[in-house]
C-alpha cells in the first residue's frame, strides 16, 4: 500500500489555492449544486458531508484534476486518461465515514478505474482518514447496500493511510476501502477524482446521467435518501429543501454553464 501514497504531491501554493476553495465551495447552501451539494447530521448539527463535481465550478478544483492529478492517474495508468468524476468529502468534527467498498462497484458503465484522493487537511486515524486492503484485483461479494459483505470484509487486511495536506493516494478501482468517522476536533476534507483509460470512451456527462439514474431507482424502490450510487455512507444524510435540478443556485459562476467537456489529460 505504501506505493500508492504520493507525498507532497500538491506544492505549498495549490495546498493553500485548494484549501480556499474548498472553504468557498463548503459554504454553499445544501442542495445548491446540480450534481450534489449534501449534509448530514452530526452531533454539532447539520454539517455539509460531500460535493460532487466540483470542478464544474471550481476553476482551482478544474486545473488540479486536468494536471496533477491527471498526470499522476496516467502514470498509474500507463495510458491516456479521462477525469469522469470528482467529489469533495468535508468529514467535520463528527463527520461520518463510509463502510468497506470498491469503485468499480459504485461507478456505472465503467470497468477500469482509477481514483486519486488529495488530503486538503491533515488526514489522521482520528479524524478518519483511509484504510485501504491490497492484493484484491476482482470484484467482491456486497450486501445490499452495494458495501463489500462484512464476512468477506473482514477476511482483508486494511492499513490505515494517513496523510498530510497536498498527499495524494492512488486507489484502484477494484481495491477495498474505507474510513472511520471523525473523532478529532478538527475537519478531515479530501478532494477525489476518478479517472478511466481515454480508450473506454467513457465521459463525465455518461457518468453523472448513470449517476442520478441509479440513485433515483435505489431510492423509489427503498426510499432512502442516498449521496452515492453506493449506500456506504455511515451518517444519517439530510434531505435538503429544495433541490437544483437544472442550473447550480450558488453564488459561484460556473464554467462554461455546464457540465465541463474538457480534456482530461496532461
Amino acid at each position: 500500500m505504501s506505493e500508492a501514497v504520493q507525498r507532497a504531491l500538491l506544492s505549498p501554493d495549490e495546498v493553500r489555492a485548494l484549501q480556499d476553495a474548498a472553504g468557498s465551495i463548503q459554504a454553499w447552501p445544501a442542495g445548491s449544486h446540480v450534481w450534489g451539494h449534501y449534509a448530514e447530521q452530526t452531533e454539532n448539527g447539520p454539517a455539509i458531508c460531500r460535493t460532487e463535481n466540483v470542478s464544474a465550478c471550481s476553476p482551482t478544483v478544474a486545473n488540479l484534476v486536468d494536471g496533477v492529478l491527471a498526470v499522476a492517474a496516467q502514470s498509474a495508468l500507463g495510458e491516456p486518461v479521462t477525469a469522469f468524476k470528482d467529489k469533495m468529502n468535508y468529514k467535520q468534527p463528527g463527520g461520518a465515514g463510509f463502510s468497506p467498498h470498491q469503485d468499480v462497484v459504485a461507478y456505472p458503465g465503467v470497468s477500469r478505474v482509477l481514483s486519486i484522493l488529495v488530503a486538503v487537511d491533515e488526514c489522521t486515524l482520528e479524524s478518519g482518514c483511509l484504510w485501504l486492503a491490497d492484493g484484491v484485483d476482482s470484484e467482491l461479494a456486497t450486501d445490499d447496500r452495494g458495501a463489500v459483505r462484512s464476512d468477506v470484509a473482514a477476511a482483508l487486511t486494511f492499513r490505515p493511510a494517513p496523510l498530510q495536506a497536498g498527499d495524494a493516494v492512488c486507489i484502484d478501482g477494484f481495491a477495498p476501502h474505507y474510513s472511520e468517522a471523525n473523532r478529532s476536533t478538527h475537519a478531515r476534507r479530501v478532494l477525489v477524482a476518478s479517472y478511466a483509460p481515454r480508450s473506454e470512451g467513457y465521459s463525465r456527462e455518461e457518468y453523472y446521467a448513470a449517476r442520478r439514474s441509479v440513485m433515483d431507482d435505489a431510492s423509489a424502490r427503498d426510499g432512502r435518501f442516498r449521496i452515492s450510487t453506493l449506500a456506504d455512507f455511515e451518517g444519517d444524510e439530510v434531505a435538503p429543501e429544495v433541490v437544483a435540478a437544472d442550473v447550480c443556485t450558488h453564488t459561484m459562476a460556473m464554467r462554461g454553464g455546464s457540465l465541463s467537456t474538457r480534456p482530461s489529460t496532461p
